[in-house]
């Protein structure tokens, strides 16, 4: 067997493999024996059918399989060996087709075609400064924050008049010219959040209602939502004109969230028992939990800024052609058009991989099995007080799920990279000068939104 690297360019390349039928032939009789063994064949017992017979059923597709398999062997071997950075895998040329038969052995040459990773010169720009965000938590936030939580624990109750906070349930009945209930006219039960109507002249009429009293109104009119009208009056996607009149509305149902109080029962909810004790305390573990979703913000606002200004010191060019004709055929949901508008996407992450890898291993970092362990140990922490249940949560629980997760070669590989971009980033943060601008979260998410915009 021979193997021959022809250079295309910097960035492609195309590898040959030639081979011989003392080669594969081995193989190849080996693998009839073996299918001999295996194979059921009327008029035969299993295990005793002729290698023979075999041979000129099934010799084929076992010489394909072989040669495939040899071949597959023998270009991994060879990237291996030789330390080449490939992008994507080695591609089969289209003239890969030969006419393939046991009864005449040939030579073979297989042609693959090759992307290769470009070369990484990297410095981190000296003269460059970068802004660094501190974004203050003010006591509104805090407010805010503290009653969405309220809400979310708090209990539903049924009052005997209605307010502004309400939801009412009842039944939609459509009237004619004259108000009087239309006949065959559209019914529907269903619920209305008071706050959804937009009308300031009928959102009173809601108000201060019993059951079994009665509002008249226009919903089309009312409320400015098509598709809360629709919930509303039951329907599907016809056309709202129809229905641009009055119904009579009969209140069956109050509802009303009651907020949650500020007790140790919810702080113990929300943190697990004795972490939270007071009022104070409450705020103070809602202004970190925004601080670190802020400082979450301004990293990544900052890691941004960093891997601009490196993607276009680095200048690094990729066989554009070649990772293209790659995509579409390694994934068959993805059509031509959808990679047209997302190429740039993959080319600009896959370049930022090759900086972050040539500066993780320029300088030596190390990714621990423990640090693998605590990560995906805080993914799944995160997850479960992001719905509130972290107090569900104990040791050998959260070992169980930490193993199940890590069982899964895919997520290591995900939690892997994670840590490598983070590894880079904080060796970076270290490096680079930094401009320390404090700003409200408002002034941020507005800076932001232009940086965006101008980026589009």
């Amino acid at each position: 067997m021979n193997i021959i690297q022809e250079k295309v360019d910097s960035l492609n390349a195309v590898l040959k493999v030639q081979i011989k039928p003392e080669d594969y032939n081995p193989a190849v009789d080996s693998a009839i024996k073996k299918h001999a063994k295996q194979v059921n064949m009327p008029g035969f017992r299993k295990g005793m059918v002729p290698a023979g017979l075999v041979r000129k059923m099934y010799g084929k597709t076992l010489l394909v399989e072989e040669l495939n398999k040899i071949v597959s062997d023998a270009v991994d071997k060879h990237i291996n060996d030789n330390n080449i950075k490939v992008l994507g895998n080695p591609m089969p040329k289209a003239d890969n087709n030969f006419e393939m038969s046991l009864d005449n052995p040939t030579d073979f040459e297989f042609a693959f075609e090759m992307g290769i990773a470009p070369e990484v010169n990297i410095t981190v720009p000296p003269s460059k400064t970068f802004t660094a965000y501190e974004i203050s938590v003010d006591s509104k936030v805090i407010d805010d924050e503290i009653a969405k939580l309220q809400r979310r624990y708090g209990k539903y109750i049924s009052p005997e008049i209605s307010d502004a906070e309400c939801s009412v349930y009842g039944t939609f009945q459509e009237l004619d010219a004259d108000g009087n209930s239309a006949e065959g006219g559209h019914t529907n039960q269903s619920f209305i959040l008071l706050d959804k109507i937009t009308d300031s002249d009928v959102r009173p009429q809601f108000i201060g209602k019993k059951l079994t009293d009665v509002v008249v109104f226009n919903p089309v009119q009312s409320v400015k939502s098509a598709d809360e009208v629709k919930y509303m009056l039951g329907l599907k996607s016809e056309d709202l004109s129809n229905y641009d009149k009055n119904f009579r509305f009969t209140i069956e149902r109050i509802n009303k969230v009651e907020n949650a109080e500020l007790t140790t029962d919810l702080f113990d909810q929300l943190y697990g028992e004795g972490v939270v004790t007071d009022i104070e305390g409450f705020r103070e573990k809602i202004k970190a939990e925004i601080a670190e979703g802020y400082k979450y913000e301004s990293e990544h606002s900052l890691k941004h800024e960093l891997e601009d200004a490196l993607l276009n010191e680095a200048n690094l060019q990729l066989p554009d052609e070649f990772l293209k004709h790659w995509l579409l055929s390694a994934n068959d949901k993805i059509t031509e058009e959808q990679l047209a508008r997302e190429y740039n996407q993959y080319a600009r992450d896959l370049r930022w991989r090759l900086i972050e890898n040539k500066i993780y291993s320029d300088n030596n970092m190390q990714i621990t099995p423990e640090e693998i362990e605590n990560y995906a140990k805080s993914l799944i922490v995160d997850q479960y007080l992001r719905y509130g249940q972290a107090h569900l949560l104990n040791d050998e629980t959260l070992g169980d799920m930490v193993k199940r997760y890590l069982s899964e070669q895919n997520n290591i590989q995900r939690v892997i990279e994670n840590l490598t971009g983070r590894k880079v980033f904080e060796y970076l943060n270290q490096i680079v000068k930094k401009d320390v601008k404090g700003v409200t979260h408002e002034e941020f998410v507005d800076i932001m939104s232009k940086h965006q915009h101008h980026h589009h």
